[in-house]
This record gives structure tokens, sequence and C-alpha cells, in this order.
């Protein structure tokens, strides 16, 4: 983080004197702060280009002879706050430079000429008067209800502090799509129509060793278009079916997050459970394999739950993962039984969900396509010294539900993962990292190859590796 202490510089006094003259009130002070993440990302090798695209499994057709990729790509973000000085006010501003790939015309070609910077926050965050820890935050800014159902970027007004009793609390009015894109859509989806999401957020710190939460989130659209649209298993997001649907979701999670030190170390233990219920109305089910689903309303009843057990002795970190997303077992029912998140950004995969090269992934969900999931893996993390280190770790990727195969046999193994990270600081705020993995595939990947492989196994395993450069200030 750097400061920028303006107040005593010749620029400060320039503003000041603009201000006084074309300001109708009184000027006062403000401190400026100035944040940046500059995150330089290679993509050293894959075998499968096809499989790390954009999007929530927007990619992953597997190749007989699918051309290796190399790349690299910036991706940095700069944001600037102005505070009052006894922090009461604050303004927030962050631009973004967004996925430049060298050599690319984005603005990585020659003359470096190219589109690429854009809003990425914009808001107010002030304390309600009379009170010290009573914030309200407004405009587009990072919103955060559970990291496995929303956690993003969002047009959003949310309220925090802390009650009497000790309890933190956060409320949340947030804006999703409400404006349909289709060529049939009714001109009277516009304005307080839309995808509109009420959170509550409650946390409580126990002892100094657990915390404990519980919170809820109701979401509803009602853009209701002459036509009928389209939910499908490779875009299984609830941001990304605001189009011509009609919706009303109730999200109810718990929380906690434990630890103590034991004779062989630090003991942690966290877990979370969520449970989903609610109807979507106005759509088609589009599934990877068979059949379009005719129905246009279908009942949602789903569950999530999250569990990390590990002990940190001396320099090593051992964590077991556990993640159950459930997923649907038949495509033509009425009812949607596969977990669905709004918008969110997850990392137990290196092969199936997000990595370094996070613009480019198969999967950002704890689930994959509407089948759900069911992750175990085990991270071994050893530092060497410490600005070094060394991270192991193993991964058995499996369906929650099985998939339909091409010779009509089903399968629920994604298959075991094999993965490795390096991480390096040169200087505290400088990182140079790397980091490799192979899936060793299982049978229901065979749904996600071409045609031309699909037999009922799988025919290609995947390999990835990349690394980074990134400096955070």
């Amino acid at each position: 983080m750097k400061q920028l202490k303006l107040k005593r510089s010749p620029l400060y006094l320039a503003i000041l004197g603009a201000a006084a003259v074309y300001a109708p009130n009184p000027v006062m002070a403000a401190e400026f702060d100035f944040h940046g993440d500059m995150n330089n990302r290679f993509q050293a090798y894959t075998n499968q280009r096809d499989w790390f695209r954009t999007g929530n499994s927007g990619g992953g057709t597997l190749k007989d002879s699918d051309p290796t990729e190399t790349y690299g790509e910036m991706k940095y973000r700069f944001w600037f706050t102005a505070a009052s000085d006894d922090g009461m006010v604050k303004g927030v501003y962050a631009t973004e430079i967004g996925g430049i790939r060298f050599g690319e015309g984005s603005g990585g070609d020659f003359s470096g000429d190219g589109v690429n910077v854009e809003t990425r926050w914009a808001y107010v965050d002030f304390a309600l008067p009379d009170t010290v820890d009573q914030r309200l935050k407004i405009g587009l800014q990072p919103v955060s209800v559970n990291a496995n159902v929303w956690n993003e970027t969002a047009t959003a007004v949310v309220l925090t502090g802390k009650l009497q009793s000790g309890i933190d609390y956060q409320l949340l009015w947030g804006r999703g799509d409400s404006t349909n894109e289709g060529a049939n859509d009714s001109p009277e989806d516009e304005g307080w129509d839309g995808a509109d999401n009420f959170a509550l957020n409650l946390d409580k710190h126990f002892s100094p060793n657990l915390n404990a939460g519980i919170f809820y989130l109701y979401q509803m659209n009602n853009q209701v278009a002459e036509g009928v649209g389209e939910i499908n298993s490779r875009n299984y997001e609830l941001k990304l079916i605001a189009d011509n649907s009609e919706y009303s979701v109730s999200n109810l999670g718990a929380t906690f997050d434990y630890n103590r030190e034991t004779s062989a170390g630090r003991l942690f233990l966290k877990g979370t459970a969520i449970a989903q219920t609610g109807t979507i109305e106005g759509v088609n089910f589009n599934p990877i394999n068979g059949a379009v689903n005719p129905n246009t309303s279908y009942d949602l009843s789903t569950f999530l739950g999250r569990g990390e057990l590990g002990l940190q002795f001396g320099p090593n970190t051992v964590t077991y993962t556990m993640v159950y997303a459930s997923g649907d077992s038949n495509e033509q029912d009425s009812n949607f039984d596969a977990f669905i998140s709004t918008d969110v950004d997850l990392t137990d995969s290196m092969i199936f969900q997000e990595n370094f090269t996070d613009d480019d992934y198969f999967a950002e969900t704890p689930y994959i396509l509407d089948k759900g999931y069911f992750l175990n893996k085990i991270q071994l993390d050893h530092k060497v010294r410490p600005n070094l280190k060394l991270s192991g770790m193993l991964v058995y990727n499996r369906l929650a539900e099985a998939i339909t195969l091409a010779d009509g046999s089903s399968s629920k193994d994604l298959g075991l993962e094999f993965g490795g990270r390096v991480s390096y600081l040169p200087y505290p705020s400088l990182e140079i990292a790397a980091e490799a993995a192979y899936l060793l595939a299982g049978d229901a990947v065979d749904a996600l190859e071409e045609g031309a492989l699909q037999n009922g196994q799988s025919d290609k395993d995947i390999v990835h590796v990349a690394g980074r450069v990134r400096y955070k200030f």
C-alpha cells in the first residue's frame, strides 16, 4: 500500500486552490491511498488448449490432437481511496486492465493500442452518523455473502456493523441482471423487474478459538419475456439465466472456524453447509447430452457441504479438504437437484477450477456442469524459509451424480489429479510462482471429449503448467 501524503505537497495545495474557487462548500482535508495488483501470468504448457477456455465449463471439449498452448498475459488492477481525516467517509475507485495477451490485439501487439481499461469498483463507504462501527457502502463493490454462493463484484448497498451482543452483521441489497437481451424481450422488463438479491450475514467470535456464523440469501427475478429462456449444463450459474426467466431462490447457510494448539501443532477445522430451495420458471433445460427438457417450471432443492481439517506443525501444514455439491440425476423431470452458484471463483482443483491463469478455466464453481461435485483433496505446504514455500497436492475429482456416456453406460469418476506449486518472494511485495498439474482422467471425462473420442472410456489426460510474477502494493 502506498499512501500519498498530499497535504504537504504542491499538488495538494493546487487541488485545494481549485476546489476553493469552484466549490460552494468548504473543503475538508482528506487522506489518499493508492493500491495495485499487477499480475503477469504465463501458460507455460497444456496439451488441451480448449479445456481452459473462459467461461463456466464453456470450453472443456477434449481433442484428439489439440494444439498445445503457450502464452503470456497481464491483468492489472489499481484502486484509489480518498478518506476524510477521521476515516468516517471514504470513496473508492478501481480500474482494471484485464487479460491482455502478449502479442494479441487487445493491446498486447505492436504499439500496444487497444481498448482494455475497465471500471472495476466505484463506491462510497461511510460511517452512519453518531456511530463508530456501523458503515454503509453504496456502489459497484466487492460483494461477499459466501464463497460458494456469491463472492464477486456487483452493484450493491451493504450495511455492516456490530451488535451489542458481539455479533458482526451484514445487510445487503444487490442488483444483478435487470435488462433482457433477447430479440423477443418485453419492453416492460426494465428497472425494478431485475434480479434482486437480499442477504443477511451474522457472525460471532465465541472464543479466541471459535468463530461461527449463519447467512440467508434470497434471490428473485421477474423478467417475463415473449418467449422461453434456457438453462444448460455448461452455463449452470444463476447470473447466466436472468434473461427471460423468473426465479425465487433461498439460500440458508452456516459456517464455523475452529482452531487450537495441541502437542502436535495447531489443529484447525472449518466447515460450511448450505441448503437451497426455490423455483425457476420461464426456461427450458438443455443438458450436455440428451434431449432438451420441455418443462418451463422447475423446483430447486439442493445442498452443499464443505469441510477442511488440518494441522500446522513447524514449517509444515497438512490440509484435507472435502467438498460435496449435490447434482441432478434426471435431466428430464421438473426438479433441479443440482446446487447452483450466482457468481464465485473457486480454486480447489487446478484442472477443473481456476488456477494462476484465472481468466482461463474450465469452471469457477464448486460443481461441474449440473452433476454436482465430490472433491477429496490432501495438500502439504512446506516453508523452506520465510520467503519460499513448496506445495504438493493430490485431488480425487468425482461427480455427485453419474453422467451418461456415449456407449449407454454412466460414470461419476472425473479422475485423479496430481499438482504442485512453488512460491518465492524475492521482495516482500513481489511473488514469483509456478504450478503444474496432471489429471489422470476418469471415465466421466468421456462425456466432455469430442464426438470422435466418445466411447464410454476416458481417452485424454490433461496437463497444466503455469506461472506468474505478481507485484501487490
